[in-house]
């Protein structure tokens, strides 16, 4: 510091900073206040400062020019006006430092923590895929199921017309039945005739033998009275008997071979039918052991396939839907887990909102005390102010976390599900 009386000048630049924090807006507003003094003769004093508190703030005083008859004592005065001046800007920087760091460590303290939701979402893309993986699976079983049930009805296709052949085999043995009881009637009845003809051919014989004998016998009396009245010679009528008796003899070999050549042909055709009809018989019996055979083999692998099927698809049918159920649940609650995480959040949102309205409100409470000292300081009565500028809205984001579920429902039972969460992000100002 030095003094003189021609001319003494002093300059002095001097830049406090004062800083704030908010929640949305990490820059930070700088402070600057500069002070400048100038004294020559005539003496002339002129201050000025300003100020940038997140805003154009500036206050003004302007001296008034006088003069005076000592300039020591005047150069005293401000040098000493400048010196307390300059301990209170110390004091406002460190308080403004302290206020700084007070700050920083509220606003570290209060930033809410944000959850990983990368882990979260991982975790449901792999709910999803496993989803996904179950919904194929079970369409899988669906299609198995299908072409199990296909095959069942081609098996009760099949078994239906074996037992459509079954029953007309059956038909076709009762009437083969009907036929062989009918032929062994008319074998019975054609026995009867035969044996009734071979009767009347007894019968016949036993009157040709009869009338042969009677003719005989008349004979020899016609030739004894022959002999006796016409005088004929024996060997004429010994012809003449001879040829009757050869005549007798061709009529009835005639008959009896026409006789006997009709019931041969008669026995024949019967013997020929009956072996027909045996055989008809056998082969029908043979066919419908065969078929029944047949028939009993499918009942009993439809039988079995009924009873695989039932177990197979109750057992899937348990597994996926207790694996289905685990899973609603285990998503539910990571449901539940993410709303409470959302409500706490919207909560530290407004906590810090909160906290936020309230350093804004010391930060204004600070401009203005200081605004009071520097007018202390100067001297002044009349002080240009600016008001500050308007409080602006921190942006608001909402996060919505939607889980929409799909289910496919089949007579009443659900048959397929799925599910898919999406995230919508919503900004607010």
């Amino acid at each position: 510091m030095a003094s003189s009386m021609s001319m003494r000048s002093f300059s002095m630049n001097r830049q406090p900073s004062f800083s704030s924090r908010s929640l949305m807006d990490t820059g930070r507003a700088r402070s600057r206040a500069s002070v400048s003094f100038a004294a020559a003769i005539p003496l002339s004093r002129s201050a000025s400062i300003s100020q940038d508190l997140n805003g154009p703030m500036s206050l003004q005083l302007n001296g008034v020019h006088g003069n005076s008859t000592n300039d020591k004592e005047a150069m005293q005065n401000l040098n000493n006006r400048l010196a307390n001046y300059l301990d209170k800007v110390r004091t406002l920087e460190r308080s403004n430092a302290d206020l700084e760091m007070k700050i920083k460590q509220l606003m570290i303290n209060r930033i809410p923590k944000g959850h990983d939701l990368d882990s979260m979402m991982a975790q449901a893309h792999a709910v999803e895929q496993e989803v996904r993986k179950r919904t194929l699976e079970n369409a899988r079983l669906m299609l198995e199921i299908d072409n199990a049930k296909l095959a069942a009805d081609d098996f009760r296709i099949k078994w239906e017309t074996e037992l459509v052949m079954c029953q007309s085999v059956e038909r076709d043995c009762v009437a083969l039945k009907k036929a062989k009881t009918d032929h062994e009637q008319i074998i019975a009845s054609l026995r009867g005739d035969l044996d009734s003809l071979k009767e009347e051919l007894y019968f016949l014989k036993k009157n040709h033998e009869e009338e042969l004998e009677q003719m005989k016998s008349r004979i020899a009396r016609d030739e004894v009275n022959v002999e006796v009245d016409s005088g004929v010679s024996g060997p004429e009528l010994g012809t003449i008997l001879s040829d009757l008796r050869s005549q007798y003899e061709g009529i009835v070999k005639k008959n009896k071979d026409q006789a006997e050549m009709w019931y041969r042909k008669k026995l024949e055709t019967v013997q020929n039918e009956v072996k027909e009809s045996n055989e008809a018989l056998r082969g029908s019996q043979n066919e419908l052991i065969e078929r029944q055979r047949f028939l009993q083999t499918l009942e009993v692998e439809l039988e079995s396939l009924h009873k695989q099927v039932s177990a197979g698809l109750e057992c899937n049918l348990g597994e996926t839907g207790q694996k289905y159920s685990s899973e609603m649940e285990r998503l539910q609650a990571k449901l539940s887990q993410l709303e409470d995480d959302l409500s706490q959040l919207r909560l530290d949102m407004q906590r810090t909102k909160t906290d936020y309205e309230q350093l804004l409100r010391i930060k204004q409470n600070l401009e203005m005390e200081i605004a009071t000292y520097r007018r202390l300081l100067e001297g002044e009565e009349t002080v240009k102010e600016v008001p500050p500028p308007p409080k602006k809205e921190p942006d608001v984001r909402t996060r919505k976390i939607v889980k929409v579920v799909t289910q496919t429902m089949v007579n009443g039972k659900v048959v397929d599900e799925s599910s898919e969460v999406e995230q919508i992000e919503e900004t607010k100002k």
